[in-house]
């Protein structure tokens, strides 16, 4: 288990700052053309939109850090308020997908559905 500090450390490596790869534009792109019914395979679609209309690949990457500090930030906040029953979180990731509103688990449209 690790200590707070290794924690948001963790986070701002491997979750908020990973985000600036330019490289992961392509790759998200490359990813959604494989597999166009999977989760969120409509962002490389919006991706590609995004860059032919001449925003710059490190702009977006600054957006996605930026969403992904938010989502860890209100993540961290939530499980202090409301909390979780018992502190169990364990494995909780897991059901983050079948959790999603629209019961589209994030594929194609589920942002629409919201």
């Amino acid at each position: 288990m690790a200590t707070r500090e290794e924690l948001l450390e963790h986070l701002w490596r491997h979750v908020i700052n990973v985000n600036l790869d330019q490289a992961s534009l392509q790759d998200e792109i490359a990813r959604s053309k494989r597999k166009p019914d999977a989760p969120f395979a409509d962002t490389g679609p919006a991706l590609e939109r995004l860059l032919a209309a001449g925003v710059s690949p490190s702009d977006i990457c600054l957006i996605r850090r930026e969403s992904a500090y938010a989502a860890a930030f209100a993540t961290l906040y939530a499980l202090g308020d409301p909390g979780v029953d018992d502190d169990n979180v364990f494995m909780l990731f897991e059901e983050l997908l079948t959790a999603d509103p629209s019961g589209m688990e994030g594929r194609p449209g589920s942002a629409g559905a919201a």
